[in-house]
């Protein structure tokens, strides 16, 4: 190509690029995203400026635009619906975790209720409370070492009736 020809397509680009670019605009909706699309397509046909010779080059331009555009809005489509899958596969894990966990809580009550009633209070005072051995010892008339058989009878039942048996408390 000539320099002639070169000026010829510089001048070219330079009198359609405000067109080009609100076309773009128009249907991508998005002004970088328009300057990207316009931009990538000049420099691709300025690239192949030694071969290309369509017989109208404005229009030429305008159908190479909108069908980029038309890609662009069709990969941005095919993104969305990625992520919306995601989100939905995500929120259909938390919500089974949620579920899970509160089925769980509902487990660990019933076997709560089954404690005797002494184990079930100490329980309630050492990992409910936040209680020292020694404090739940003495808020119910005992010494640390029988609250620690206490804790240690509970976790065998929790162990017992939660794990191993799956859940029939």
């Amino acid at each position: 190509m000539s320099h002639n020809d070169e000026k010829r397509f510089e001048l070219l680009f330079r009198d359609n690029y405000p067109r080009l670019y609100h076309y773009a605009l128009d249907w991508v909706e998005d002004e970088d995203q328009a300057k990207d699309i316009v931009g990538s397509l000049m420099s691709d046909l300025w690239d192949q400026r030694s071969t290309w010779h369509p017989e109208n080059e404005t229009a030429y331009m305008f159908g190479a635009l909108r069908n980029r555009c038309i890609n662009h809005l069709k990969k941005k489509i095919r993104e969305r619906e990625i992520l919306n899958e995601y989100l939905e596969e995500k929120i259909s894990m938390i919500d089974e975790d949620i579920d899970s966990h509160e089925e769980n809580l509902k487990r660990l009550e019933r076997i709560m209720q089954t404690l005797p009633p002494k184990t079930r209070r100490i329980v309630e005072l050492c990992y409910l409370d936040g209680k020292k051995y020694k404090e739940a010892a003495e808020l119910t008339g005992t010494t640390p070492g029988m609250v620690h058989k206490h804790i240690s009878k509970a976790l065998a039942i929790f162990r017992e009736k939660f794990f191993n048996h799956g859940g029939t408390e």
